[in-house]
């Protein structure tokens, strides 16, 4: 889910394809990207009408290769 050294982890954002991270020295903010919402929504954000899912995020991988071996 959310990485929770995000803000807000719990907040529907973190998982919908409008989001953007707008990360600062010393601040994270969430902006949302749908030109039809506000640009900077209240946090948690639980309910959106304008909510799409984020496509998944494939898992990483080793950069050792297969097995991981060296």
């Amino acid at each position: 889910m959310a990485d929770p050294a995000l803000p807000f982890p719990e907040a529907l954002c973190h998982r919908c394809r409008h989001l953007r991270r707008v990360v600062g020295k010393r601040s994270v903010f969430l902006q949302c990207t749908e030109p039809s919402l506000p640009k900077y929504p209240p946090q948690p954000v639980r309910r959106c009408p304008g909510f799409v899912a984020a496509p998944p995020t494939p898992p990483a991988t080793d950069p050792r290769g297969p097995g991981g071996a060296a």
